[in-house]
């Protein structure tokens, strides 16, 4: 079967700004635009001085309960809103979207296009460790969206299967308010005093950027302006708490008392925050910027009590982080690929159900040599939309009574607040920015060049294949969680993503006794041309040479922790629950202990699984003699239904799941009787006529070119891949709501910071009392009774 490569040009690639504004946009109150114009953090109070940079009014954060919810304007989703979808027949568009409904899938277009490019810390100081350079779980997780067919056009709206109420999306509403809003007006917001805003004043438009591109019209509403900002001069307001209370949203009052009081550190730190920003929140804002043409955003650091600081971060900045340069062009170019790509790929789903609501998962793939994509669409009807988008509308509901006092009419939507971003918009071409051009093998102009280009897509047809009989037997489930394990410890934190990669290997031979594809000394010529300096994985046998724990035969050059690392798992692996004696430094010997404590677990339910199923993992030659093509299982019949792993480590947490779902009153579809179009999406990267892993650092006159192909699975092997991408969104997303202790995250490091916050405020307090208040720009003195009450 010839494959079917498709070619897009990015240069090609144009936005179109849509209508102009007519609504005016919220600036900044209480001076805070002077954040703006100065790179950094800047002080709510100075920790030296005491000197309060603003008014000390922003200091404490009126709490929710105080502020009247009901007269905010409530959120309209995609399907709902009549003006984006006018907007959207008038310009022959095919899909809408908001910056809500879209960055979740957009972002796994990011890791597809980058290679899972790693997060870049240099901006960290020598002193701070980060515990990873992957973005987070949640960040990594399945996403999953509805195309919603209405009125002639398929309405993006985000999937709210997991939704749960939490104070923070609520805080986020209120505090806009505050940044914007001069005191007396922010009081009318009082429960108390809310009688006095006017009916004018609740039901006021809110302002929108309206963008085209291709068959998109993309809507993103806009939170504050400035004429002095670059480009629109728009930017979008972000209320960033602390990670005391970010672990555990729905637990908030645990956390209460951290507080930032430093520029740079592990803890307590603004470091912290910018550096968890970087692994968990920065991909989405900048894709949120880039869709509302915006500079970039303005960040309020707060722990749902206190204010502490406030920063502007353009999106130049965010570039650096994220794809290491602050030159736009490249975060540019793949928003519009990602775009592009994301079009095809509903044009197919919907061909197949045309003028059909449909329930689409995205979720990106690792793989050796190239990563991949994983699409899944099934047709819905309204009732399938309602039962998934109301599954914890009740929860949500009841905190928003109980917590908030909120009343909602009977059609109201969710707490989903509207963001946005873009920066380069040019005008739309006449053909209407479409995909690139598109060819077939059999047109590329040389022999030489269609040889290289075989080469190189048989290769990676043949690793995705690869991986995905991995995933199908189980080995890749073992493998992120050995992973996982690794991070949540914070064990090899300052590796190398290749160093890394070597002792999660040796880890899964040990456990599963399965070698790792060594695909980088099966690459070709022409492929080892491009790979050379990537991370490559060697060998099981060199990887497990280099675990082997002290005391052996063979001497290792690894570090003692990392000796402890190969001992424990070995010592897990004979001997389950035993308890030895390992020597350890005292800063290493509580990660190893959660990592014995997570490794161990999922030993055990391996060893209780393997019990009642057959021993298919532990011949190595089962997942990796494959030669077939995407599609087929090993034999070149279509794979089974089921998968008889032994190790998944899913399906031993599912009845946990099953029961904490029940709780939260959701439902998980678990009938495969329905009809599934499964499609894989694999890329190459070509910049300036030769391939690349990844682009780096490209400018305006580069080229970057991205060949691609769809193949679409066959149903039953569809079926199988689409239960586990289920299975691992319900695992991060429906774990997340069943953390371990808080006295026991970051080997306790939370729960100390936070207690020694409450002690530092409750002093600090008794001392401001007894002292002046003093506020930049007034030269007076000020009684704390006058200013606090």
């Amino acid at each position: 079967k010839k494959l079917a490569i498709s070619t897009v040009k990015s240069k090609s690639l144009e936005l179109t700004p849509i209508d102009k504004l007519t609504i005016p946009v919220p600036r900044l109150a209480h001076g805070l635009d002077r954040v703006l114009f100065n790179p950094g953090v800047y002080f709510l109070q100075d920790p030296r001085s005491r000197v309060f940079n603003f008014d000390p009014y922003l200091a404490n954060i009126m709490p929710i309960q105080e502020f009247d919810f009901n007269a905010l304007k409530q959120y309209i989703t995609s399907s709902k809103d009549t003006t984006l979808i006018s907007k959207a027949k008038a310009h022959n568009k095919k899909y809408t979207g908001s910056t809500s409904s879209m960055t979740a899938m957009l972002s796994h277009f990011h890791y597809l296009l980058s290679s899972w490019r790693p997060i870049n810390s240099a901006m960290m100081s020598a002193e701070f460790k980060p515990e990873s350079k992957r973005f987070t779980r949640i960040m990594r997780a399945p996403a999953a969206t509805f195309l919603h067919w209405k009125d002639g056009c398929y309405a993006i709206d985000a999937d709210k299967e997991y939704d749960s109420a939490n104070i923070l999306s609520m805080l986020g509403k209120s505090m806009e308010k505050l940044l914007t809003l001069p005191k007396h007006k922010f009081e009318q917001y009082r429960h108390a005093n809310s009688d006095q805003i006017s009916e004018e004043e609740r039901n006021a438009d809110e302002a929108f950027h309206y963008t085209g591109f291709q068959d998109f019209m993309m809507r993103s509403q806009l939170d504050a302006y400035d004429k002095r900002v670059p480009g629109t001069g728009m930017f979008d307001l972000k209320t960033r708490a602390v990670v005391s209370i970010r672990m555990d949203a729905r637990n908030f009052h645990q956390g209460l008392g951290y507080e930032i009081r430093h520029r740079f550190g592990q803890w307590e730190s603004y470091e912290r925050e910018y550096f968890d920003m970087i692994r968990s929140a920065f991909l989405k804002y900048s894709l949120q910027v880039r869709m509302g043409r915006m500079d970039g955003i303005y960040v309020a650091y707060h722990n749902t009590e206190r204010i502490f600081g406030f920063q502007y971060i353009p999106i130049p900045e965010m570039d650096l982080a994220l794809h290491g340069t602050n030159n736009t062009t490249l975060g540019d170019r793949e928003y519009k690929l990602s775009l592009t790509l994301l079009n095809q790929l509903l044009d197919r789903a919907s061909k197949r159900w045309p003028e059909q609501s449909l329930r689409i998962h995205f979720e990106t793939r690792e793989s050796i040599v190239a990563p991949f994509m994983y699409v899944f669409a099934r047709p819905v009807e309204k009732g399938d939309i309602e039962a998934v988008q109301n599954a914890g509308k009740a929860q949500v509901e009841e905190f928003e009574r109980t917590i908030l006092g909120l009343k909602k009419p009977e059609d109201a939507e969710g707490d989903s607040k509207e963001v946005s971003g873009d920066s380069v918009v040019a005008a739309e071409s006449t053909a209407n920015g479409q995909a690139g051009e598109h060819v077939e093998l059999a047109e590329q102009s040389t022999a030489e060049a269609d040889a290289q280009r075989l080469a190189v897509w048989d290769e990676v047809q043949q690793v995705v294949e690869d991986a995905m009989s991995d995933e199908e037997v189980g080995i890749s489930s073992v493998r992120e969680a050995i992973q996982n394990a690794l991070e949540e410890s914070s064990l090899l934190e300052v590796e190398s993503m290749a160093e890394t990669r070597q002792y999660i290997d040796a880890l899964l031979t040990a456990i599963t006794g399965v070698p790792p594809p060594s695909s980088s000394a099966e690459l070709t010529e022409s492929a080892k041309a491009h790979h050379e300096g990537s991370d490559t994985a060697t060998s099981a046998e060199t990887a497990a040479e280099s675990l082997k724990p002290r005391g052996t035969a063979t001497k290792t050059s690894l570090s003692p922790l990392k000796d402890l690392i190969a001992l424990s798992a070995q010592r897990l692996h004979d001997r389950p629950g035993a308890e030895a004696e390992i020597e350890a430094a005292d800063e290493d010997s509580q990660k190893l202990k959660v990592f014995e404590e997570i490794l161990g677990r999922m030993i055990s339910q391996a060893k209780a699984e393997q019990s009642t199923a057959g021993d298919t993992i532990g011949d190595p030659q089962s997942a990796s003699d494959s030669t077939s093509t995407i599609g087929t299982g090993n034999d070149g019949s279509a794979a089974p239904e089921t998968s008889t792993d032994p190790l998944d480590p899913w399906g031993a947490e599912e009845a946990e799941l099953e029961k904490l779902a029940a709780e939260e009153g959701l439902e998980v579809d678990e009938d495969d009787d329905f009809e599934l179009l499964g499609m894989v999406l694999t890329i190459k990267n070509k910049v300036n006529g030769e391939y690349v892993e990844r682009p780096e650092n490209l400018t305006k006159h580069d080229e970057w070119d991205v060949e691609y192909n769809i193949e679409e699975l066959p149903e039953a092997r569809a079926h199988t891949l689409y239960k586990q991408c289920l299975m691992r969104r319900k695992t991060v997303f429906m774990g997340a709501r069943d953390k371990a202790a808080f006295e026991s995250m970051y080997a306790g490091a939370l729960a100390r910071s936070t207690n020694k916050g409450r002690e530092f405020r409750q002093k600090e307090t008794q001392r401001a009392k007894r002292q002046p208040v003093h506020i930049y720009g007034s030269r007076q003195a000020h009684r704390y009774r006058d200013v606090f009450g």
